[in-house]
């Protein structure tokens, strides 16, 4: 029972240290929401530029901050130098007896901390102790002779044999290639795989050293290795897809280090799978507690299933018990402590982090609708349609929604030179070149990237703002310079700074962009034509290469084309056009067609062709 106690008091501690935390973190959210108002106003007042005098070398050069920021995204071989920094880490980690500075010797009559095991199998005075062996148990009293063999022990550290030294680097090196092949399929995108690369080899190292520390000096109960916890944390950030290989490449070399312990290895392994399963639908972080506990049963029980097939002890208050049930709960709040500080980190977004930005009261937003109300409506109905097609083709649907409600903020800073805010009038375009037009177009990408990372939005949200029109070309203004003069410059300047969608959530705004705003002008009801008209943009978008870095497939493109002609199919209807009448004049009682008096107004208008028009009460409709 003392185990237990101490592994409740380690669960009151953690929750204090959590609460704690949350504090701290409210306090910077408070502030950087402050901080994002004012951001707002400094960059309008430094990027408002007379667009009339703009040179297209000037412009060139102002794109300069972004493609510097891009350049800092991926870094070409990232990935094979963290793995040829992570083999020997790993290494040291699992060999960490033979190669550590040597423990203390204990004195005679004096009580031990932590278990002393044998580094590596020894002889001492025709007594063979094996690898791991327990030499001296944790809170004995240290006996006559014992500090002797432990002296021995640590005279024999450095002796490591080489078939398992080397056995150990063949079969890091082999599960990292077989990682690497699966994250490069998953992530071709350099940037989302080193990024993702990072955060696998810091859990699993996180592991292995907890593991070992577990195991060789018995500070705490191997039922606690921290296996539930990497197996959520990567859920939530990653493709859950991948959390069994990475489960189970990590409880592979925790089983070496363990001896083998197969009840074990099935309590952890379940511990590790099945936060893939659920986890990364939570969208509150009480959510996540909730599961945690459910996780803690399921090892309690795989734990007593095992038991009972081996023959071994049932009893539910055993230290194991309590330690897996506890691992559970336990990596539920380490998740909840880690999850801000691997997000700035890393620059990760987690599901809780996007929940926050889809608050329509965040400043920025407010500040999005006030300014530029025709393109915050714009985004909001591409956030509706791009969520629903990125589910059809189990993309991050919830990703694709918030990074489309940001996808346009650039806009804010000039609204009245695009063509959703502007009323009726004049268009400033009138008083501009081609180029200097184009140039305030594409500035919106610019500009939103610059203000994206003011306040502090995470990459994978800034990703939708520069790649939404990848590379492609401000049509309307290229071929209109092009008329005035026959030898312009570059078409470069015509083009946005990009880059490509470089993953299947920026490439399905992309497409769903374009459709949303071809489809404000076409009202056509027939489906063959919304569907010839969805392909058509979306061919346009292949053809020009823009969607050779996204990964969609052939079979991806047909879905989105089916679920974009079935959406606006379903919202370009028609409605009926009812009679108009005064709000002061009421409905009179219906009479005889002979006494009904012949008035002009009292007729209803004409209605369009193929919409019946009711007379009578259904008239008041306004």
């Amino acid at each position: 029972m003392t185990d237990i106690s101490s592994y409740a008091l380690a669960i009151i501690v953690a929750v204090g240290v959590f609460g704690g935390l949350l504090a701290v973190l409210r306090y910077f959210q408070v502030r950087r929401v402050r901080l994002a108002a004012k951001a707002i106003d400094r960059l309008e007042g430094r990027t408002i530029r007379d667009y009339r005098k703009a040179d297209a070398k000037e412009i060139e050069l102002e794109e300069e901050e972004v493609y510097k920021a891009r350049a800092l995204y991926g870094i070409p071989y990232l990935a094979w130098i963290l793995t040829s920094l992570v083999i020997p880490a790993a290494f040291l980690i699992l060999f960490f007896e033979n190669l550590a500075p040597p423990f203390s010797v204990p004195a005679v009559g004096a009580q031990t901390w932590f278990a002393y095991r044998a580094p590596t199998s020894f002889v001492s005075d025709g007594v063979k102790f094996d690898r791991y062996q327990v030499l001296i148990e944790k809170g004995k009293i240290v006996a006559p002779g014992e500090p002797e063999i432990i002296r021995q022990a640590l005279a024999e550290r450095h002796r490591v044999e080489a078939r398992r030294a080397w056995g150990t680097v063949f079969l890091l090196t082999i599960f990292c290639a077989v990682l690497l092949y699966h994250i490069n399929i998953l992530y071709p995108s350099s940037t989302e795989k080193n990024q993702n690369l990072i955060l696998i080899y810091l859990v699993c190292l996180v592991v292995l050293a907890t593991a070992k520390i577990s195991l060789f000096y018995e500070l705490f109960s191997p039922y606690l290795i921290p296996i539930p916890w990497a197996g959520m944390i990567i859920a939530i950030f990653l493709n859950r897809r991948i959390v069994p290989l990475i489960m189970l490449i990590t409880l592979i070399f925790v089983s070496i280090a363990s001896g083998f312990d197969f009840r074990l290895f099935l309590v952890l392994l379940a511990g590790g799978l099945l936060p893939g399963a659920w986890v990364r639908r939570a969208r509150r972080r009480n959510e996540v507690l909730l599961e945690s506990v459910v996780l803690g049963s399921i090892m309690v029980l795989v734990y007593l299933c095992y038991s009972m097939l081996t023959g071994g002890s049932t009893a539910l208050l055993s230290a194991h018990t309590a330690a897996s049930f506890l691992n559970g709960i336990v990596s539920g709040l380490m998740v909840l402590i880690f999850l801000p500080f691997l997000e700035i980190l890393l620059d990760l977004a987690s599901p809780f982090k996007l929940m926050e930005l889809l608050d329509l009261d965040t400043p920025v937003l407010k500040e999005f609708f006030f300014k530029a109300p025709g393109t915050y409506q714009h985004s909001m109905a591409v956030a509706n349609i791009a969520e629903t097609v990125a589910n059809e083709i189990g993309a991050n649907g919830l990703l694709v929604r918030v990074g489309a409600y940001y996808h346009d903020i650039g806009k804010m800073f000039n609204p009245a030179y695009f063509i959703e805010n502007q009323a009726e009038g004049k268009n400033p375009h009138d008083e501009l070149g081609p180029v200097a037009s184009a140039a305030v177009v594409r500035s919106h990408v610019i500009l939103g990237i610059k203000l994206a990372r003011e306040i502090g939005l995470p990459r994978s949200v800034i990703d939708f703002i520069a790649e939404h029109h990848g590379t492609s070309t401000i049509d309307y203004f290229y071929y209109k310079s092009k008329q005035l003069d026959s030898e312009m410059k570059s078409e470069k300047i015509f083009k946005y700074p990009g880059p490509r969608p470089q993953t299947r959530e920026t490439a399905v705004v992309m497409i769903v962009d374009s459709v949303e705003a071809a489809f404000r002008v076409v009202r056509s009801r027939d489906e063959e034509t919304i569907r010839d008209q969805v392909a058509k943009i979306a061919n346009r978008k292949v053809e020009q290469g823009e969607l050779d870095r996204s990964c969609l497939t052939i079979g991806e493109l047909k879905k989105i084309t089916d679920t974009l002609t079935h959406i606006l199919k379903s919202s370009v209807h028609q409605r009926i056009a009812y009679p108009e009448k005064s709000e002061t004049e009421k409905p009179e009682p219906e009479k005889p067609e002979r006494e009904k008096p012949e008035r002009e107004e009292s007729k209803p208008q004409e209605s369009q062709p193929g919409r019946p028009v009711f007379p009578g009460r259904f008239g008041q409709r306004q």
